[in-house]
């Protein structure tokens, strides 16, 4: 009885066993392990690697299944001023492991306000921006999180189509809130005075849109008023927040370099060579809130040439700066010791850059200039200049006019013979930066047309943000030569990718431009370099975060001139920008024209 019990146990376990070879089997086979196996195996015997099992890890690698977001998650940090901006962290499955593959701090929010707007409205602003941390921090923890999970962080356009749309879901919940709570107050208003005898709903007379005098003849200015703001969203720098760590991690996914991760998202794939974009460094930072009557240039830049290695150019970049220093310590009655280094370290604003006392706009062109006549450099060969003149800032609403110099107002036709001498007088300029506002069209175009030939002409405030203007027609009534992109708010990567592409085939080049609150992330750097940014604008000269960019470039520059896939620069090609033809008149225009210009019978 013992022994019959044994031999049915001992068939059992055969059969079981059995059963689960043939498992084993068909589970190898389905997943074709053995062929992938005798592959490897009588190629490596041939290959005779160093390393066996590393080759055996890399030839496997290519059948393991994709990374996979398991997990986002953020959390406060702060930037290069000291204030709060966010921490993204992207976990995923990668090899049946969850891995940490991105951590990236994004650029806090740029204000909006001036730095002379008071003070009770720049903490307003100030609060807001908390709020807006928080709630983008809780809208990645909760929300977008749950909506990642399982995505592959390589798709960059679906993600970052997913949480523009979330953000897309909240701004139409708010829009309709605001638009209940109009039509409440309105029914309110309207039930009290109907209630109140005699009373009248009577309607506000317009505002009069002429400013003060301006024109020649003293004839009244309109005044076009700006667009009204976009209304952001509390938490929609969400977006770029999230947008920037998932392009991180989908480079760390695919093992590749963050700028070549970006140019395959770009181009559709890796481009052979790339081309290096040229930073444009600001040495003084100037405008209406800094000391001095110049008021119409708020940064005076020095720009790469084309042509030439950043590793030799960049160089000579910082020996201007310190040369300027120098030059400022000696006007101060000062000689180069602590006490004048101190001196000048509380003129270093946020930017990086110095901030010095002008009542001429032709002041800091000539100490640059002149520092780099001092140390041999020839001004349009060895470095060029460039000018953020940020028209919308010194525009006068009252009078209609450009305060360019305090005390000295222009009516806009004015302003365009203004900086036509200025960049006749200097032509190291190679490119401006919004030097009217987008109201001002007229002027812009008649501006373009007289420089664009030999000057960049970029805008950045005068157009909508990347998310909107890839939506948008462009026409021949506004152009620029260029634009200017910062990854920020509700900008994703996308976005300024597509967008780059739809303006750079109307015949613009790229700017990529870092933030206010900056950190010492050097990913614009490479986004640069992918994207085959023509100009990457960094800031000031000094402070780490500006720094890591340019020392970004050259290690990328050095490392792509070793491979072979550097490509050159060449040179600056300036898109003649001319004032569009006028309308033709409308059929019953043109007869009435035709009435009036026929003779008249005596």
């Amino acid at each position: 009885m013992a022994t019959t019990e044994k031999t049915m146990a001992s068939v059992k376990e055969a059969r079981e066993l059995y059963e689960l070879k043939q498992k084993a089997a068909q589970f190898y086979a389905e997943n074709g392990v053995p062929a992938k196996m005798e592959d490897i195996l009588n190629s490596m015997f041939y290959d005779n690697p160093n390393d066996v099992y590393g080759h055996l890890a890399n030839y496997f690698q290519g059948f393991a299944q994709p990374a996979k977001i398991t997990s986002v998650q953020a959390r406060s940090a702060f930037d290069a001023k000291g204030q709060r901006t966010i921490l993204t962290d992207i976990f995923c499955s990668v090899n049946n492991k969850t891995k940490l593959l991105a951590s990236s701090v994004n650029s806090s929010v740029s204000p909006l306000l001036s730095e002379l707007a008071k003070p009770e409205e720049l903490d307003d602003e100030a609060k807001d921006r908390e709020a807006g941390l928080e709630a983008a921090i809780n809208i990645i923890n909760k929300e977008i999180a749950s909506r990642l999970q399982g995505l592959q962080p390589t798709a960059q356009a679906d993600i970052d189509k997913v949480i523009t749309g979330y953000i897309g879901e909240l701004k139409a919940a708010e829009d309709e809130r605001i638009a209940r709570e109009a039509e409440t107050q309105a029914n309110t208003e309207g039930s009290d005075n109907e209630k109140k005898p005699g009373s009248s709903i009577t309607k506000d007379k317009p505002k009069s849109g002429k400013g003060g005098k301006g024109g020649k003849g003293g004839a009244p200015v309109v005044v076009v008023p700006d667009e009204p703001r976009e209304r952001m969203v509390a938490g929609s720098v969400c977006l770029s927040a999230t947008s920037q760590a998932v392009c991180q991690a989908g480079a760390a996914a695919d093992g590749n370099e963050v700028y070549e991760h970006v140019a395959a998202l770009r181009f559709g794939q890796a481009p052979q060579q790339y081309r290096m974009p040229l930073p444009m460094v600001t040495i003084f930072q100037s405008g209406r809130a800094a000391p001095g009557k110049s008021n119409c240039v708020k940064e005076y830049m020095l720009v790469s040439p084309p042509g030439k290695l950043l590793n030799e150019s960049v160089p000579k970049i910082f020996a201007v700066y310190n040369d300027v220093v120098k030059a400022i310590m000696g006007k101060n009655g000062s000689t180069p010791n602590k006490k004048a280094e101190k001196i000048v370290a509380r003129n270093v604003t946020d930017l990086g850059a110095l901030m010095v006392s002008f009542d001429r706009p032709e002041q800091g062109l000539d100490m640059i200039q002149e520092s780099m006549t001092r140390l041999g450099l020839t001004p349009g060969e060895d470095l060029y200049l460039g000018l953020n003149l940020a028209g919308h800032e010194i525009f006068d609403y009252e009078k209609g006019k450009y305060e360019v110099v305090t005390g000295q107002q222009k009516a806009a036709d004015d302003v365009i013979d203004f900086w036509v001498d200025i960049i006749t007088r200097y032509p190291a300029i190679i490119a401006i930066i919004d030097p009217f506002r987008k109201q001002e069209g007229q002027q812009w175009m008649s501006l373009c047309e007289k420089i664009s030939e030999k000057c960049y002409i970029l805008g950045d405030n005068v157009w909508h943000r990347p998310g909107l203007l890839k939506d948008e027609e462009l026409t021949d009534t506004f152009r620029s030569s260029g634009n200017v992109y910062r990854l920020e708010q509700m900008n994703t990567i996308t976005n300024i990718l597509e967008c780059a592409k739809k303006t750079e085939e109307a015949g613009n080049e790229t700017v990529l431009s870092t933030n206010i609150g900056d950190t010492t992330d050097v990913f614009l750097a490479d986004m640069a370099v992918g994207m085959n940014a023509r100009f990457l604008k960094v800031g000031g000269a000094s402070r780490g975060e500006r720094v890591s960019k340019l020392n970004r470039l050259i290690s990328l520059e050095l490392a792509l001139q070793g491979c072979g896939t550097l490509a050159p620069g060449g040179d600056f090609s300036f898109p003649v920008i001319t004032l569009p033809p006028p309308p033709e008149p409308e059929e019953g225009d043109a007869e009435e024209a035709e009435v009036k210009d026929s003779p008249r019978k005596k």
